[in-house]
């Protein structure tokens, strides 16, 4: 069936044997996420705008933002259910500044995540970093925290606003740092005294891979809080420090760890879609 409204595909996590998932703007203002039910459509349909639109029900009438789709008895897609969800979002805005995801034109996918992005409140290029499914949220949220505490030590990018999607916080914008390189293992000393600074705070990185410090006029920025944490075991403080060398040595694009997980995979590997 084809909706009559303009309807453009934002994100998407297709999985054959789970639920799929799906942000899309509709009429160029409104902001929906769909669950598609597994066996409802094929992969090679749902991860491409034009193949997707014309497959899925008539949008409902009236105001929501939360919806599912499966196949009835006779295998026809339909709605099971739509809803006005109040989806959670940042808690922690402690910043004065509210940046809508509307005012924003995303560039460069530079990360998982993290784009170049301009917007009318900003002169210059800035970064914007932001999550979409509501299950990674708390991400987010620590990254926010993070950013509160290193407001005004210069350790990394300085923290620009909150970036809001329909009034709830889903992520941040941040200084561009440019004209910058990544570190090396001649910078060793650079980025220990960076490091110093972040563990004087009582936080622990995470992931003291070389690309998460940035050179410039003689002083290593570090970036990339989204594995750091609040940490007072002095132990675990000293290995991410004595670690660092290896880390800046390592040119296969791993990255670091912190040395505290337990737990198998990486951050990256939790957020990668099938498709964007």
């Amino acid at each position: 069936m084809s909706n009559n409204l303009e309807t453009k595909l934002l994100n998407c996590e297709v999985d054959k044997k789970t639920e799929s998932y799906f942000r899309l703007l509709v009429d160029g203002k409104q902001i929906k996420y769909l669950t598609v039910e597994p066996g409802t459509y094929k992969n090679a349909e749902m991860c491409f705008g034009p193949t997707l639109y014309p497959i899925l029900p008539r949008f409902p009438a009236g105001n929501w933002n939360d919806a599912v789709v499966a196949k009835d008895e006779d295998g026809r897609p339909y709605f099971t259910r739509i809803n006005l969800t109040d989806f959670p979002g940042v808690e922690n805005t402690w910043h004065e500044t509210f940046i809508d995801w509307s005012d924003i034109v995303l560039g460069e996918n530079l990360h998982v995540a993290t784009y170049e992005a301009t917007c009318p409140q900003f002169e210059d290029t800035v970064i914007a970093k932001f999550v979409i499914w509501h299950w990674y949220m708390y991400s987010m949220e620590n990254e926010t925290t993070v950013y509160e505490l290193l407001n005004g030590h210069g350790i990394g990018p300085r923290f620009l606003g909150h970036l809001t999607e329909h009034d709830r916080v889903i992520g941040f914008l941040m200084e561009h740092i440019t004209n910058a390189r990544h570190a090396g293992p001649e910078d060793l000393e650079l980025c220990r005294e960076a490091l110093a600074q972040l563990h004087a705070l009582g936080l622990l990185h995470g992931d003291t891979n070389r690309h998460n410090f940035l050179i410039r006029d003689g002083k290593a920025i570090v970036i990339d809080f989204s594995t750091t944490r609040k940490c007072d075991d002095e132990d675990l403080l000293r290995q991410e420090m004595e670690g660092l060398l290896v880390h800046l040595a390592d040119t296969s694009n791993v990255g670091g760890h912190d040395p505290s997980e337990t737990f198998d995979g990486t951050y990256e590997e939790m957020m990668d879609p099938d498709c964007f």
